[in-house]
């Protein structure tokens, strides 16, 4: 699973780099935003693994996964933008709940993936999923400035 060693492995270099300075969601944000570029640039470099995570009968395999590794690469830059974080963010869930189901066919159908270990782990990205599906979501959720509540004096 390149996606969550390169995630966890981003999350770490903030740590390192920039001690306590940066939030809990900014770490995972910024770990999400490697992970996905990375994942992305790789669909594009090397697209046989992926390739290998799509049915037979699913027509234009090949554009299909160039298109995916560029939505990956875009959504992974877009949601540390801060203007557009929220909404690459929900885009990026969405993204991520769509190709669930090539990760059930992959664990289902016992593909053999290249680069990546079979037996149970493919059922295991399968409860990661949904952990990477709320990540996107939490880590670029809207920030609402607090409004200071009022008094009921202060409202005579």
């Amino acid at each position: 699973m390149l996606f969550g060693s390169v995630l966890l492995g981003a999350y770490a270099a903030t740590w390192l780099a920039r001690g306590r300075q940066l939030t809990q969601a900014a770490r995972w944000r910024f770990g999400m935003a490697v992970g996905m570029t990375v994942a992305g640039v790789m669909h594009i470099v090397d697209p046989t693994p992926f390739l290998q995570h799509l049915p037979g009968w699913v027509p234009a395999q090949g554009p299909i996964v160039l298109t995916t590794g560029i939505i990956e690469v875009g959504l992974g830059l877009a949601i540390l933008h801060p203007r557009w974080r929220h909404t690459a963010g929900v885009l990026l869930a969405a993204y991520l709940v769509a190709v669930f189901p090539a990760n059930i066919y992959v664990a289902v159908a016992g593909v053999d993936v290249q680069g990546q270990p079979d037996g149970v782990d493919p059922y295991l990205r399968l409860l990661v999923q949904p952990m990477f599906i709320w990540l996107a979501l939490w880590t670029t959720r809207e920030q609402r400035l607090a409004v200071p509540a009022r008094s009921p004096a202060a409202l005579r």
